[in-house]
């Protein structure tokens, strides 16, 4: 089997296109030199793109067809952080041999993503080569239906600091060599994006560690005064996000704070993080119910006094987040910069 038959076999879904801005006459899609399509109400595209490589993203053992998700997926939960619709996307594949059986189920995630979230297979390359370590990039493309995109630098002093689902279930799995489907198969929170859209001031998706991610979001709507401003996060609230699996597992072993300092710096959740002024509480709770989406809010954003804010001189330039108890079991606790670096 070649290239062109695998691609043939496995990844050209003939067939109207799944979403149906893509079905009129302009429509190119796979088997082409590129993928040709005319948005009719010509909305903002948006465009982001992911590499995803054996034995750092994903583990040798993960089920080919929990792989196809994960990797249009992870792509999408960049889509919900800005409050796009998904639209399409392009695979590259660096494959180090064509299994008929593996492909056969990797394609069937990855179209079953595909149909779930509406998001078209556009094109894409196909290599083979000599490593041991297999790797996927995934461009996925979206569009803004209305209003402004969501971005990471509209953070206001003052914000509630807000965040969706549970924390903690990957990186308890994967220190206990646990079996976790939030690890293997995640959720791109969506429609969760698109109703934060025109309430929220800034949102990113977490990819790297709450810990992380939280100062992307500062850095990037603090650049000039970054050394003025601190997130204030509430222990207590953090615990009602904990993962129910990470509590068993680790019963005995770890008590809440220590849970809470793992949660924070582990990576893989794909859960939105986001601040909003605090007069959208209500509109933010409504939208928790209406989506079933559990949304906790974690912390404020508050001005710096240097003699409150102690020992964090060294992480200046990154961004200053404190872990305080709402019922005074401990003295504030700096949180240290952590979670999945890329370099």
């Amino acid at each position: 089997m070649d290239e062109f038959q695998c691609i043939e076999q496995f990844f050209n879904k003939n067939g109207s296109p799944i979403n149906p801005l893509l079905s009129n006459g302009f429509f190119v899609g796979i088997g082409d030199d590129a993928s040709v399509f005319k948005l009719e109400n010509n909305p903002p595209i948006v465009v982001t793109s992911d590499i995803l490589v054996e034995g750092v993203h994903f583990s040798s053992n993960i089920k080919p067809a929990s792989l196809g998700n994960r990797v249009l997926a992870v792509n999408l939960s960049d889509l919900a952080a800005m409050g796009a619709n998904p639209l399409g996307f392009t695979l590259g594949l660096g494959l180090n041999k064509l299994n008929y059986a593996w492909l056969n189920d990797f394609s069937e995630g990855l179209f079953g993503a595909s149909r779930l979230y509406g998001c078209d297979l556009l094109g894409g390359d196909t290599i083979k080569h000599n490593s041991a370590f297999n790797f996927f990039s995934v461009t996925a493309i979206g569009y803004i239906d209305g209003g402004n995109a969501l971005r990471r630098n509209g953070m206001k002093l003052d914000d509630d600091i807000w965040v969706s689902g549970d924390l903690g279930e990957p990186i308890s799995a994967l220190q206990l060599q646990k079996e976790s489907k939030k690890l293997i198969q995640p959720i791109p929170k969506i429609a969760l994006g698109r109703q934060l859209k025109n309430v929220a001031t800034s949102s990113i998706d977490l990819s790297d560690g709450l810990s992380s991610d939280l100062r992307h979001l500062m850095r990037a709507s603090f650049p000039k005064n970054l050394e003025d401003i601190f997130v204030e996060l509430y222990f207590e609230s953090l615990v009602k996000c904990l993962n129910r699996n990470m509590i068993k597992w680790f019963a005995g072993k770890k008590n809440n704070l220590e849970l809470v300092f793992l949660a924070l710096q582990g990576g893989d959740e794909y859960e939105l993080c986001f601040s909003a002024p605090s007069e959208a509480r209500s509109e933010i709770r409504a939208i928790s119910e209406k989506l079933d989406i559990p949304l906790t809010l974690i912390g404020s954003v508050r001005k710096r006094v240097v003699e409150q804010n102690r020992n964090d001189e060294k992480n200046k330039n990154d961004g200053h987040l404190w872990l305080k108890s709402l019922t005074n079991s401990f003295d504030d606790k700096y949180i240290e910069k952590s979670g999945y670096a890329h370099f």
